[in-house]
């Protein structure tokens, strides 16, 4: 399995990933987890401005070759994105399980009302380990 990292709102630190990418590696060495560049990118609190997340968000979901996308933080800028990606999701995109919770439930419930692909409340990428500031 194929999973793609994004961040549609909070940026996260490269210690960060780095800690989720050892223990996958570790305990599920058949996944594997790529981050998208722009999860480590920084405008104000938001992992860069609003169309660098929606491009990045729009790269990883209607790539075929990722089998799930996984938001990497939560944060209130995914609703900032929602009106431009939305209308631009590909049949890949409607391929993949969506993974997340928190503010995140604005991208989940939009691709739930669209019927896009499978929503899972879950823990995010940056949630493992120490606090993670995205400082």
């Amino acid at each position: 399995m194929r999973i793609g990292v994004v961040a549609p709102a909070r940026t996260v630190t490269r210690e960060s990933a780095l800690r989720m990418s050892a223990f996958m590696a570790l305990t599920y060495p058949a996944h594997e987890i790529v981050y998208h560049p722009q999860c480590f990118t920084t405008q104000g609190h938001f992992a860069g401005p609003d169309e660098v997340r929606a491009k990045a968000f729009l790269e990883f979901a209607n790539d075929p070759g990722f089998d799930a996308i996984w938001f990497a933080r939560g944060g209130y800028g995914s609703n900032r994105i929602l009106h431009e990606v939305m209308p631009q999701l590909t049949p890949a995109a409607h391929n993949k399980s969506y993974i997340g919770y928190s503010d995140m439930g604005f991208m989940l419930g939009a691709l739930y009302a669209r019927r896009i692909g499978r929503q899972v409340h879950g823990s995010m990428s940056s949630s493992m380990g120490v606090d993670d500031t995205g400082e």
